[in-house]
C-alpha cells in the first residue's frame, strides 16, 4: 500500500500525459514501447484505437519508435506538478497560500498531538494520561521536550505491576507499549474460598457451599474429611480446621485450631429457569434525523452546533475523530459529528424460534459469567416450555466448580475440659 502511494506521488511529482495511438501499427508502437522500456501505465483499448499513460520525461523518448512505426501518438491530457505550476503561473496569491501551508504543516510537525497507549487491561488509559499529565507530557508541547527514556523510567517507577515500557515518536504522535504483570500487593495473603469471597479470621473450616461429589480434593492446611467420590450436602465439613494431637496410645490429648486450606472441587446439579417474554418493544426509525458539528483546534472549540432534540424518543450518536495526513502526522483539529436520529417504539411479537434464540443467548451469558468464576460445564439438560405471553428455558445444568466456603470454628470444637490435678479434695 506504501509502495503504490509512492509511486503515485513520483508520478504527481513527475507528470504524467494520456496519449492516444491509432493506425495498423498500433500493437507494434507498444511493442517497441516495452523493448525499449518506455513505462506505459493503464493500456486500454477503445476500439481501434489504444490509450495508454507515460510519465512527461519519457514521451521525448518516443521518436524512435515514431519513425519506425509512423504513428505519431496525440496527447489527450497533462496532469501533474509541473503542468499545475505552468497554468497557475501567473497566480501569485495561490503560490503564497501554498507557501504558507506548507510552512504551518512544518511548524506543527515539530509539536506533539497525539498519545496513543497498547497494552492497557488493568490501569486505565485516563489514568496513565493523567500520570503523564503531571509530569508534563501532554498534547501540545515540542518533541524535544518529550524524552523517551525518562517517559519510561518514569512510568515503571510509578506503576510497580508495569513490567515493561517502549515509548516511540512517530512523526506527531506518541505511542506507548506497555506490558502489565500481576506483581504481589499488600493484599497478597489475603484469603479466599472458592467463590472468591474475603475471609479475615485466622482459623476455618472448609465446609461444602452446595449439594454435589466430590470429584477433586487438594489439602494444604488441616485435615480432610472426605475423599473423590464422596456425596456431599451443604455444610458439610470437606477440610476439617482444627488439628488433633494423640499421644503414644492414641488417645487425643490437645486439639489446635488452624485455618484450613486447599481446593475441593464439586460436581454439582443446579436447576436453570429463565423466561423471555414473547412480546417486546421494537425500534423503529421513522428517519427523520438532525445533524449538528463541532470543530476543536488547539484543545479550543472555534465552532460548534448542536441539533435541538424535539423528538420523544431518539438515539444520540457522536462521532470523533482527528484529522491526519498519512499515517502518523496528526493535526490539532478534531471534528465531532453528532447525529439525531428518530425513532418509534411498536410492540412485537417473537416468533417460537426468535424467543428460542433469545433465551439461548441469555443461558450462554449465563455460562459464560460461570466460566469466568472457574466452573467448568458438565452437562446440559435443557428444554424449552412455550406459554401465551413467554418461552421458558428449563432444565438442569451440571457443573463442575470449587463450591466450597469457609465456617467459624466453635470454641467447643477444639477446647477440652482437663480436670486440674492440684484441685482435689484430699480429706
Amino acid at each position: 500500500m506504501k509502495s503504490r502511494m509512492t509511486r503515485r506521488l513520483t508520478r504527481f511529482f513527475n507528470g504524467t500525459v494520456d496519449i492516444c495511438i491509432s493506425g495498423s501499427n498500433a500493437e507494434r508502437f507498444l511493442n517497441l514501447c516495452q523493448y525499449q522500456e518506455i513505462p506505459l501505465h493503464d493500456i486500454r483499448r477503445e476500439g481501434s484505437r489504444y490509450r495508454a499513460c507515460l510519465p512527461a520525461g519519457d514521451y521525448f523518448r518516443l521518436r524512435p519508435v515514431i519513425k519506425k512505426t509512423g504513428i505519431c501518438p496525440r496527447i489527450t491530457k497533462r496532469s501533474g506538478l509541473p503542468f499545475c505550476l505552468k497554468r497557475n503561473r501567473k497566480r501569485k496569491i495561490l503560490y503564497f497560500c501554498a507557501l504558507m501551508f506548507a510552512g504551518m504543516i512544518y511548524y506543527l510537525s515539530g509539536f506533539l498531538w497525539r498519545i496513543e497507549f497498547d497494552g492497557c487491561y488493568y490501569h486505565t488509559v485516563e489514568q496513565l494520561r493523567e500520570f503523564l499529565r503531571q509530569e508534563g507530557i501532554m498534547e501540545g508541547i515540542r518533541k524535544n521536550q518529550a524524552d523517551c527514556s525518562a517517559i519510561e523510567e518514569s512510568i515503571r517507577s510509578r506503576y510497580t505491576d508495569i513490567g515493561w515500557v517502549s515509548v516511540e515518536l512517530a512523526g506527531t504522535v506518541m505511542k506507548i507499549h506497555i506490558k502489565e504483570t500481576r506483581m504481589p500487593s499488600m493484599n497478597a495473603d489475603r484469603v479466599v474460598d472458592g467463590y472468591g469471597n474475603e475471609w479475615e479470621e485466622d482459623t476455618g473450616h472448609i465446609v461444602a457451599a452446595r449439594d454435589g461429589v466430590v470429584t477433586e480434593i487438594t489439602v494444604k492446611s488441616g485435615m480432610a474429611k472426605v475423599r473423590a467420590g464422596d456425596v456431599v450436602k451443604a455444610g458439610d465439613i470437606l477440610i476439617d480446621g482444627v488439628l488433633e494431637i494423640t499421644g503414644d496410645d492414641g488417645s487425643v490429648i490437645a486439639r489446635h485450631p488452624v485455618l484450613a486450606d486447599g481446593d475441593v472441587r464439586l460436581k454439582c446439579v443446579e436447576t436453570y429457569k429463565q423466561a423471555v417474554p414473547m412480546t417486546y418493544e421494537e425500534k423503529v426509525y421513522t428517519g427523520r434525523s438532525r445533524k449538528g458539528i463541532e470543530l476543536e483546534i488547539l484543545g479550543k472549540k472555534i465552532f460548534s452546533f448542536n441539533p435541538s432534540n424535539s423528538y420523544q424518543n431518539s438515539d444520540i450518536i457522536t462521532e470523533m475523530g482527528q484529522y491526519c495526513i498519512g499515517e502518523n502526522f496528526y493535526l490539532p483539529l478534531v471534528c465531532a459529528r453528532t447525529t439525531v436520529r428518530e425513532y418509534t417504539l411498536n410492540t412485537a411479537v417473537r416468533t417460537k424460534k426468535e424467543a428460542e434464540l433469545a433465551a439461548n443467548e441469555l443461558l450462554l451469558r449465563y455460562l459464560q459469567e460461570r466460566k469466568q468464576g472457574g466452573a467448568v460445564i458438565l452437562e446440559k439438560r435443557l428444554a424449552p416450555r412455550f406459554t401465551k405471553t413467554q418461552c421458558v428455558l428449563e432444565g438442569l445444568l451440571v457443573f463442575n466448580e470449587s463450591a466450597w466456603e469457609y465456617r467459624r470454628i466453635k470454641s467447643d470444637e477444639w477446647r477440652t475440659d482437663n480436670g486440674d490435678e492440684h484441685n482435689t479434695d484430699n480429706n
